[in-house]
């Protein structure tokens, strides 16, 4: 059988789903990352979160499911906001 991934960002945290190809949920794992404070009126958060977040939840729902990784004929990927990286070199 086969299925899709679907992957989520949020403000808190990242989910991740399987279906079936007939639209059936399979199972579904979410890892929450942290929001840093440093002064009043600010909130930022970590893209190596984010990306740790993302591993642990698709494996997370792979795992739960036992779904053969190979199985996975497509993947979807959704955030609820913009994100703005300040890179520094």
């Amino acid at each position: 059988q086969r299925y899709v991934l679907g992957v989520d960002g949020g403000t808190e945290s990242l989910r991740a789903v399987l279906f079936d190809l007939k639209g059936n949920l399979k199972g579904h794992f979410c890892t929450p990352y942290p929001t840093q404070y440093p002064q009043a009126g600010w909130a930022e958060q970590h893209p190596g979160d984010w990306w740790a977040s993302l591993g642990s939840s698709v494996k997370g729902v792979v795992a739960k499911t036992g779904i053969n990784p190979s199985n996975i004929i497509g993947i979807s990927v959704d955030t609820t906001c913009c994100r703005y990286y300040a890179i520094s070199y």
